[in-house]
């Protein structure tokens, strides 16, 4: 088997590359490592402007590309959960050959076979650790789309977020919910749907300074909420922070303008606290997070919904991990409709 890094690098059809921003970026340094070659750069129609130049191609149209080339290889180069950009590269793939390179959401990491091949102790430990068939099919295609960066191995995997909440994240109207990562209240307000407005108390975390004000204006004056303008960690202290308002602000990247912010292992502010549901999607920090949550999945084990998608070895590091710190929950693997493999997350009970 070929990864998809290798299959550029061998294939004699012109490379074309869908998108232009951060994650083509990443894309293209991960090429100049392989020497894999872009022909052209097209955007969506709506995107384009003419003289728009990125990584020094004029970016065209799709039209464009078809009138240059007979054939060749689109490289989609950019994340989207919108149902209408989907099916537009289904109508490519159903013409052209497709393919999603996996880069990591955080860092400059990326997937690749050899990956694979270093973690195999780990992937086949996960893959043992989940709850039912569902799961190890999800998970079995998420690998091999990571590896070949064939779309059709994530078309496999998907579910509905609401078969969740049928199947195995089972909410009552008496729940002590912890959203780590509340962004703006977006997840509150998805929690609040689903309990028909009906729980006990909320604590919401958001370190990102302009999410937080939003986050309270949206959320913080229903009854026993509280909301906190912290990350979440293993252990109280101040970390670097790159946010600008931004849903992927986030505490690894470098690169970008950086702020303080504290942050706190999520024991100590629950302080024993019966709390009976956790979502945890703090952008690559969700191993420090489960650390420093030890306390409350050893005593209350609440349900958890973990996102598996930010760091490369997230998807077979954190069952691992979940397991370790409490042997007795069952795990659970679903993705959830999106290209490339954000959306898949970690249900446990």
């Amino acid at each position: 088997m070929l990864d998809v890094w290798t299959y550029l690098k061998s294939t004699e059809k012109p490379i074309v590359m869908y998108g232009t921003g951060d994650g083509a970026d990443k894309i293209f340094n991960v090429f100049k490592k392989y020497d894999i070659q872009v022909s052209d750069i097209f955007v969506s129609d709506e995107f384009y402007r003419e003289g728009t130049i990125f990584q020094g191609f004029n970016t065209v149209k799709f039209t464009d590309i078809e009138k240059k080339y007979e054939d060749f290889i689109v490289v989609i180069a950019f994340a989207t959960f919108r149902l209408d950009y989907i099916n537009r590269i289904k109508k490519i793939a159903s013409k052209y050959e497709v393919l999603v390179p996996s880069v990591s959401v955080i860092g400059d990491d990326y997937f690749s076979l050899e990956i694979a091949k270093e973690n195999k102790a780990l992937i086949e430990k996960a893959y043992f650790l989940l709850a039912d068939d569902e799961s190890k099919y999800v998970f079995e295609n998420l690998i091999s789309f990571r590896i070949t960066g064939k779309p059709e191995y994530l078309f496999n995997a998907e579910s509905s977020r609401e078969d969740v909440f049928k199947d195995i994240i089972k909410l009552s109207d008496n729940e002590t919910y912890v959203d780590l990562g509340a962004y703006r209240g977006d997840t509150v307000e998805e929690f609040l749907l689903t309990v028909k407005g009906l729980y006990k108390k909320i604590f919401a975390l958001e370190p990102d300074n302009k999410n937080y004000q939003k986050l309270c204006e949206n959320v913080g004056t229903l009854d026993n909420v509280e909301c906190f303008n912290m990350a979440s960690w293993s252990h109280k202290t101040n970390l670097e922070f790159s946010g600008g308002g931004g849903r992927n602000s986030t505490l690894f990247d470098v690169t970008n303008k950086k702020d303080i912010v504290v942050a706190i292992d999520v024991d100590s502010i629950l302080k024993d606290e019966k709390v009976t549901y956790i979502k945890m999607d703090v952008e690559g920090a969700e191993t420090e997070t489960l650390d420093g949550l030890q306390k409350t999945l050893k005593i209350f084990k609440p349900k958890l919904a973990v996102s598996a998608y930010h760091k490369t070895l997230d998807l077979f590091t954190l069952p691992i991990k979940i397991h370790s710190i409490n042997p007795e929950y069952k795990i659970f693997l679903r993705h959830h409709p999106y290209i490339p493999d954000w959306e898949s997350n970690y249900y446990c009970f």
